[in-house]
């Protein structure tokens, strides 16, 4: 068991540790005195004076709260709060010994000074070496306060406290605001101190903590989160907190010297946002034409904007919505400047429209395709199927086609979970298109096809976030489908990294084998509890302040959504958090003749030969909506 894990037994470890060593240097220091004079050393006073000094520094040590101070997070102010109770300690020993045992009379004048300095060279001795020892750093001693800052308490796991304590003293002035306490989230460390500081509770005690330290109206403290991915329980319970006693809260930056950013649906997800490997993706990129349809959206400016910094030779970005394309523009602007070695254009047009897209392919002829266009809302898929399976089957098949002709050496499908047992139109096309790409891929030798299935993504385009938000800014109230339904959920910048790694890591495997790949979400979110943490991020109490109230589940939605299916057994890859299974497709030719069937009832806008078409393709899959 480990002591941390323990506090009073770490506690009582250090004062008797602490005291036994006091009490041997006032006896070493009496025993030298006397040899010093080569005289006898009456009545046993170096003896009684070492447990006087034992005594002393108990007492002392508790009553001073010196005891608390964890070892390897020492700071100046321990150092100073040891100074003060070494001279008590040194002061008082005499003192006792003159009033309770032999008034003192063979004590030597000298003993306190000798004892006491050389008590605390060893005193701060021994935490150096601990500190040297496990954190392997002893600067970042320094403490900096000011009148005019704002007053923080921190709050966090106490690895990550310890650490951006250590790393924000070292920086010019400091983090920029006074450290009330500490708040731990991993109970190692109750009821002690880190480099000076304070552990004043827990996330249970944060309210009468907060009360306590918040008196003056005018300087409530700020609550500062510093752990980069807390556990999704205890931000839950620190957003609520922060919510009831009306503290603000927000969340340290990676690097002290950056400034703070407020909590935001991402940090309530439960996990840290997964960090790839850019290195196959660079090889990939650089140098390479790469194209990017529906660019303009939330995935594919996220997209455009990760691949600019790999160096491609030309970068094609394609989208058919005007003003989303206007936006990109400017984007690519600041990120590609003209005098750049990356060449790139903008494309306004429809994936759909084949004369279009040949005339981009014949033209720039891109090597690398990240396919993102697709119409993805489910309620608009409901009610208008044949136009979402016409842009999402079809402008895939038109993308693919032309990258067969055109001798394209990648291509990379954004998918959904939705696509496993569709239960709506847009994740019948999404499931439609990943075959089409494995059937792709098993006839084509040239061609790397893959495609890759997200959760959601938060604050993307039309998502669940930002209507939250929205309906939050207008006072609500704020709508939920259902009270049980959970989603997952990814970052926008995980969802591009991940078709990124995604085509590096399928065209490094063997041809004609196309792969999905999902990544490794955690435990999916209940909605209703996102959506009450949303609204106490903005500083209100849900139920009071902003209601919740329930549409029920609309047509094609599910409760809960799966990563794979029953039938699709995932291996690990070499990039951690990255899955994959390899898609099988027993006959390939005439699953692209299905497909060919679908476009052509879909051409013909007939209902029931789209029926048939689909029932073809997915035999489980039952319509409903405008196709029934």
């Amino acid at each position: 068991m480990s002591l941390t894990r323990v506090p009073w037994l770490t506690k009582t470890a250090v004062v008797f540790f602490d005291a036994i060593l006091g009490g041997l240097c006032m006896y070493g220091a009496i025993q030298w005195r006397y040899d010093f004079l080569n005289k006898t050393i009456p009545n046993n006073v170096d003896e009684n004076a070492g447990f006087v000094m034992v005594g002393l520094v108990i007492v002392l040590w508790v009553s001073l709260g010196v005891h608390r101070a964890i070892w390897r997070f020492t700071s100046i102010s321990d150092i100073r709060k040891l100074l003060e109770g070494v001279f008590l300690a040194v002061i008082l020993t005499p003192l006792i010994l003159f009033l309770f045992v032999d008034r003192a009379e063979h004590f030597p004048r000298s003993a306190p000074l000798i004892s006491g300095a050389l008590f605390f060279v060893l005193l701060c001795f021994s935490r150096l070496v601990v500190m040297l020892f496990q954190n392997g750093d002893i600067r970042g001693l320094f403490n900096n306060y000011g009148a005019d800052r704002k007053d923080a308490i921190l709050i966090g796991s106490g690895a990550s406290l310890y650490t951006y304590l250590r790393d924000s003293f070292r920086q010019s002035g400091g983090p920029g605001y006074n450290i009330r306490g500490l708040i731990e989230t991993d109970d190692s460390y109750q009821g002690r101190s880190i480099r000076g500081v304070p552990v004043l509770g827990n996330l249970e005690t944060l309210p009468k903590v907060y009360a306590r330290l918040g008196l003056d109206k005018n300087n409530k403290p700020m609550l500062l989160a510093t752990d980069v991915a807390p556990d999704r329980a205890q931000a839950y319970q620190l957003v609520k907190t922060a919510s009831e006693i009306g503290a603000p809260l927000a969340r340290i930056a990676r690097n002290p010297g950056e400034k703070l950013s407020p909590f935001e649906a991402a940090d309530l997800i439960g996990r840290e946002a997964r960090a790839l490997d850019i290195a196959p993706v660079k090889r990939l990129m650089t140098g390479r034409r790469v194209m990017v349809t529906g660019a303009g959206g939330s995935i594919g400016s996220e997209l455009s904007r990760q691949i600019a910094a790999l160096s491609p030779a030309k970068m094609i970005l394609v989208d058919n919505s005007e003003y989303n394309l206007y936006k990109l523009d400017q984007l690519m602007q600041d990120l590609l400047p003209d005098e750049g070695d990356t060449q790139w254009g903008v494309h306004l047009g429809d994936v759909c429209d084949v004369p279009c897209m040949e005339e981009i392919f014949k033209t720039h002829k891109p090597e690398i395709i990240l396919h993102a266009a697709a119409f993805k809302h489910v309620p608009l898929g409901e009610t208008n199927p044949i136009e979402t399976l016409k842009n999402n089957v079809g402008g895939t098949k038109t993308i693919i086609d032309l990258a067969v002709k055109y001798k394209a050496k990648s291509f990379t499908l954004v998918s959904t979970d939705k696509a496993v047992d569709p239960s709506n139109i847009m994740g019948a096309s999404k499931r439609i298109v990943e075959l089409l790409t494995m059937a792709s891929e098993a006839q084509q030798s040239l061609l790397s096809a893959s495609a890759v299935r997200f959760g959601n993504v938060l604050a993307s385009a039309g998502s669940v976030v930002p209507l939250f938000e929205d309906q939050i800014a207008m006072g609500g109230p704020v709508t939920v489908t259902h009270k049980d339904v959970n989603r997952y959920f990814m970052t926008t910048e995980e969802a591009a990294a991940l078709v990124l790694q995604a085509a590096a890591l399928n065209a490094n495997q063997s041809q004609n084998k196309a792969s999905v790949f999902v990544l490794e979400m955690g435990e999916p979110v209940n909605i209703t509890r996102l959506a009450r943490q949303l609204i106490r991020l903005r500083g209100f109490v849900p139920d009071r302040d902003i209601k919740i109230e329930y549409t029920d589940l609309r047509d094609g939605e599910k409760m809960s959504e799966a990563l794979t299916g029953d039938d699709e057994i995932l291996e690990t890859t070499y990039v951690k958090g990255v899955m994959r299974f390899t898609g099988d497709v027993s006959d390939p030719a005439s699953m692209l003749r299905r497909i060919d069937n679908l476009l052509d009832a879909i051409d013909q806008r007939k209902k029931p030969a789209i029926r048939k078409a689909l029932k073809a393709l997915l035999p489980d899959y039952e319509p409903n909506g405008g196709l029934s």
